[in-house]
């Protein structure tokens, strides 16, 4: 199961992206990454733009959220993106 957990929280025009209370606590204890952001609003329309240029994004946000590279987070067991009101999985990635 992955250990970092992304809380989505979805608006009419995009979504608000954060670590879960959990996962925070997880890497704080580890000493890991330097976050390069707390929380991450992304509009549907940036969304769509992005990921025909660039791809998924799911991998970016996380890397921005917990500052970890993407080989530091398929160690930890990769990452799950879910609504924090019901534990909706939105999205996950598992390590290889």
């Amino acid at each position: 199961m992955p250990e970092i957990i992304v809380d989505v929280g979805r608006q009419m025009d995009g979504a608000t992206f954060r670590l879960s209370p959990k996962t925070r606590v997880m890497l704080a204890g580890r000493n890991l990454g330097k976050p390069l952001a707390t929380s991450v609003f992304v509009t549907f329309d940036t969304k769509e733009a992005f990921e025909r240029k660039h791809g998924s994004m799911w991998n970016h946000i996380v890397e921005m959220l917990t500052g970890l590279t993407k080989d530091k987070i398929e160690e930890l067991g990769g990452f799950r993106f879910e609504d924090p009101a019901d534990r909706e999985v939105l999205f996950e990635s598992r390590a290889a």
